[in-house]
């Protein structure tokens, strides 16, 4: 049988996958996406946790026809509040103040993948091989590589032009291509839950650091919000058994008193802060995309958003990637330092950032999507 050809061939289907097949299909590409979840079903990366989508990354998924896929209604940030426990200052940033209405919009990940199914379905081009799974790569000619996968019927080969590992940190892709990549362990571990407290959201994101990481709440739009609550990798499995009311005051401890009482939670979920950073982004016809190039801590929102605008070109965003890895990685280690000597330090940095405009107007712009050479399709 005559191995299939295509232009593209993307190995996984989760939230950047999914998103460059329908970028590349508004190009006329020939467009293969090799998913392990079978057809009706969304991959694990789909659950409730919460994403936070920057301005820039809004606008590219607009224009591609996803947002109004949305079922649920989003969250809009106009507001974020950063403080440290124990460390006096605090930084606010209104998007007002920008001539914005909002920083971004909060998504939870369900929708977000019901939304990208729902669009993939509209796309008469799109070969999609699934349930299969990424085996390596075979013997290549010089125009295309082959890909191997298999399926409940055996092994195949397909040929591509270019060949897209969007398969996660745990990259299959990258570890065929004989790529390296960095892992730094945070020793903590991240609790996503929905809140609903005394206070309905304002569209304030309130970012609480403490000796443990990050606590976030963030303003969804079903009138909850989102948790994200991080706690020592030795304390995981306590805070895990705990029942609802002992996980809500601990939360409450984490976070204050600036949504009201924690009045009730949902499931949770729970994920390890890795930092994995590929050694290269690409290969011979080959690119490395979303958490197969990068995974970020949390602390700083900006994991997906950089995976998305990763697909453009790896030269074109290095600068964005180099910045955003090194905002993400210094937050998350300078404020889970439990140093007395960094408090005064730290309450400097936080009062700078409430009141000189020139390094807030930087930081905003990074962190809604506007750093490095922005791809059209991410700009209004």
């Amino acid at each position: 049988m005559t191995a299939a050809r295509h232009d593209v061939a993307i190995v996984g289907g989760g939230l950047v996958g999914a998103s460059l097949a329908i970028a590349l299909d508004r190009l006329g590409l020939d467009v293969a996406l090799i998913e392990a979840t079978p057809a009706g079903a969304l991959p694990a990366v789909f659950d409730q946790r919460n994403l936070s989508f920057a301005e820039a990354t809004v606008n590219a998924l607009s224009a591609l026809g996803v947002m109004a896929k949305l079922r649920a209604p989003t969250g809009a940030i106009r507001r974020i509040h950063v403080s440290r426990a124990g460390d006096f200052g605090r930084a606010r940033f209104d998007a007002a103040g920008y001539g914005r209405e909002a920083f971004g919009q909060v998504v939870v990940a369900r929708d977000f993948g019901e939304a990208l199914e729902a669009r993939l379905a509209e796309l008469a081009r799109l070969i999609r091989y699934r349930p299969s799974r990424f085996v390596g790569f075979g013997d290549s000619d010089g125009d295309t590589r082959a890909v191997r996968i298999a399926d409940d019927a055996g092994e195949r080969v397909v040929h591509a032009r270019l060949v897209v590992g969007a398969d996660g940190s745990q990259s299959g892709v990258r570890d065929a291509l004989g790529i390296g990549m960095v892992l730094h362990d945070y020793g903590q571990a991240l609790f996503v839950a929905r809140l609903h407290a005394e206070h309905a959201p304002d569209g304030t994101a309130w970012e609480r650091l403490g000796p443990q990481g990050p606590t976030a709440l963030l303003p969804r739009g079903d009138r909850h919000y989102g948790l994200v609550h991080a706690v020592d990798a030795g304390e995981a499995d306590m805070v895990a058994a705990l029942d609802d009311a002992a996980f809500l005051a601990r939360a409450q401890a984490a976070i204050g008193w600036r949504v009201g009482r924690l009045l009730a939670v949902g499931p949770r979920s729970r994920h390890p802060a890795m930092r994995v950073v590929a050694d290269r982004l690409v290969a011979p016809r080959a690119v490395l995309v979303g958490n197969a190039a990068q995974s970020l801590h949390p602390i700083g929102a900006q994991g997906f958003n950089l995976g998305l605008l990763l697909a453009a070109h790896a030269a074109r965003r290095d600068e964005d990637r180099r910045r955003t890895l090194a905002f993400s990685d210094g937050l998350a280690r300078l404020t889970a330092d439990g140093n007395p000597l960094l408090r005064p330090l730290r309450s400097l940095g936080l009062l700078a950032l409430d009141r000189v405009p020139s390094l807030q107007a930087a930081l905003v712009g990074g962190a809604m999507g506007y750093r490095g050479d922005v791809p059209a399709l991410c700009r209004a």
